[in-house]
C-alpha cells in the first residue's frame, strides 16, 4: 500500500476516533477536568487528524495545529482524567493536571522532553492502575492498557493508522470508568432461628 493509502487509512482511523470521543462528550455532565483535557480533545485532534492527511486533496498544510493536538492528546488525556478521579484530594488532583501541563507546556515551545514526558505518562498510568486497584473499578484497568498500548507500543512499530485506533480504545474505556465498575454481591444477613425457605414445587 502506498503512501496515499496509508493517509487514507490512518484519516479513516481518526474519523473513528471522532466517532468515539462524541459519544465520551455526551456522557459526560458538569464541568470536569476531562470534559475538555481528554474527550474533547481526542474529538477535535481527530478532526485534525483526519484535515491532516487529506491536505493533499484539501490543499491546506495543517501540519502546525495538527503538532500542537498531537502533544494535547499525548500529555494531557490521562493528567485530566485522573485528576477528576481523584478530586476529593485537591493536592493530588492539581499534581496530576500538573503533570501534564508541564510537558505540554514544553512542546508547545518547541522544547519538548520526551524522557519527561514519557515518565509523566507512566506516573500516571501507575496511578490509574493503583485508584483501579483500590475501588475495583474494571475499566480503569482496561484504560491503563490502551494507554499503554497506545503511548508506548503503537510507536514502535511504524503504523501510524494505529495511533488514533488505539486512543479510541483508550477513550472508549475511559468514559466507562466513571459509571460502571465491578463489587462482589452484597451477602444478605443470615437471621438466627430463621427457617430456610421451602423447595419450589
Amino acid at each position: 500500500m502506498g503512501s496515499d493509502g496509508d493517509d487514507l487509512t490512518t484519516s479513516v482511523a481518526h474519523l473513528i476516533m471522532c466517532c468515539v470521543a462524541g459519544r465520551g462528550i455526551s456522557r459526560m455532565t458538569g464541568a470536569t477536568f476531562t470534559h475538555p483535557g481528554m474527550h474533547a480533545n481526542f474529538f477535535i485532534h481527530g478532526v485534525i487528524g483526519f484535515l491532516h492527511y487529506q491536505s493533499g486533496i484539501l490543499g491546506d498544510d495543517l501540519n502546525a495545529a495538527y503538532v500542537i493536538s498531537l502533544n494535547a492528546v499525548r500529555y494531557l488525556a490521562l493528567p485530566c482524567l485522573n485528576a477528576d478521579l481523584r478530586r476529593s484530594d485537591q493536592i493530588i488532583s492539581l499534581i496530576h493536571l500538573l503533570s501534564g501541563v508541564i510537558p505540554f507546556a514544553l512542546s508547545v515551545a518547541a522544547e519538548d522532553n520526551a524522557p519527561i514526558g514519557n515518565l509523566a505518562i507512566a506516573l500516571n498510568i501507575i496511578s490509574l492502575c493503583h485508584y483501579s486497584h483500590v475501588l475495583n473499578r474494571e475499566f480503569g484497568w482496561y484504560t491503563a492498557g490502551a494507554a499503554c498500548l497506545a503511548y508506548f507500543v503503537v510507536p514502535q512499530t511504524g503504523q501510524k493508522f494505529l495511533y488514533p485506533l488505539a486512543l479510541a480504545l483508550m477513550e472508549y474505556f475511559a468514559y466507562r470508568v466513571f459509571h460502571s465498575h465491578y463489587d462482589p454481591p452484597p451477602v444478605l444477613p443470615q437471621g438466627r432461628g430463621r427457617r430456610p425457605p421451602p423447595p419450589p414445587k
